[in-house]
């Protein structure tokens, strides 16, 4: 493996509601890769629409290779403040679960779907060997 790269998830809550991001023909949590230098939560204020984020608790982290380049993603829940220019979508926690659980990709579908239905706690690390494989969880997260 050669290579490190880093990537970010959010996730926010307007009451029982989660904001999701349309990524056709997927929906995700806002996020995406962090560059070099970049503050970590930039992607999440830019796919929001949020003046800003405030990180409240790191949710997991999910390290998995690709392509020849070990990846974590860190996932937070946080607070958006400022005006908030509509983008993405609020939709009820049970539909955001079933949006989320349709995501063709693992490091993002299975850590956020566990902490959304209780079954994984906060701070839970995610470890791909093979995306074709069951990952790894410290502490165990029990199966769906």
């Amino acid at each position: 493996m050669t290579g490190h790269h880093l990537a970010v998830g959010a996730v926010l809550r307007r009451g029982k509601d989660i904001l999701l991001i349309s990524d056709p023909p997927d929906w995700a949590l806002p996020g995406g890769s962090v560059e070099p230098g970049e503050p970590l939560l930039t992607k999440v204020t830019q796919e929001t629409g949020f003046t800003s984020v405030l990180p409240e608790r790191l949710l997991w982290v999910a390290r998995y290779p690709a392509a020849g380049v070990e990846y974590e993603m860190l996932g937070f829940e946080v607070t958006g403040v400022g005006p908030h220019d509509g983008s993405g979508s609020w939709v009820p926690l049970p539909e955001a679960v079933d949006r989320l659980g349709r995501m063709w990709f693992a490091p993002i579908r299975d850590p956020a779907v566990a902490y959304l239905t209780g079954r994984a706690r906060v701070a839970t690390l995610w470890t791909w060997t093979d995306l074709n494989e069951a990952p790894v969880t410290h502490p165990h997260v029990a199966p769906a």
